[in-house]
């Protein structure tokens, strides 16, 4: 019988990842909780870190299982993290760039709502134009980011601002 191979990648994120979240969920747990003054268990500073940290440790929990089974994205393939090619690099500079462009000119400096709605639909429609496998012609690309540029700044206000009582920029 064939010993079992790992798929190193998976692992090696998954344990990084696992690692990250649960040392920042121990660091969430460290935080005040403010029971002396009577606050709501729902905003006290560590609860939002904690869940995320939490998530973050599950998921990686689940990469790192999947990286011991030793299965690959797909039967044959080769992790992709390892081979980077001019498509990929295209994809992580407009990424990082997008990503840039939001955090230092448009957030705070407008209201959060029209800057994510404005980073949602352009890295839309940036991330699709630079797709080559791309299917929606332009309009439909058009129309889709709009519609999920203004249901994510929505949705995220909502939840920031509604349900973890965070005050956003703007």
């Amino acid at each position: 019988m064939a010993a079992r191979r790992i798929n190193r990648t998976d692992f090696l994120a998954g344990l990084a990842v696992t690692i990250a979240g649960a040392a920042a969920l121990v660091e969430a747990l460290r935080m005040p909780r403010f029971e002396t003054r009577g606050a709501d268990p729902f905003t006290v500073p560590g609860l939002t870190p904690g869940l995320l940290s939490a998530v973050l440790c599950v998921l990686g929990a689940v990469l790192l299982l999947r990286g011991l089974s030793g299965h690959m994205v797909a039967e044959g393939a080769r992790p992709s993290i390892t081979r980077w090619d001019r498509a990929s690099a295209i994809r992580s500079i407009f990424t990082v760039v997008s990503v840039l462009v939001y955090g230092v000119l448009l957030f705070g400096r407008m209201p959060f709502m029209l800057a994510t709605a404005l980073f949602v639909f352009a890295f839309t429609i940036g991330a699709e134009l630079i797709n080559a496998e791309r299917r929606l012609s332009t309009p439909m690309l058009v129309i889709g980011a709009l519609v999920l540029a203004v249901v994510a700044a929505f949705a995220i206000n909502f939840v920031f601002t509604d349900l973890f009582l965070v005050r956003l920029p703007g």
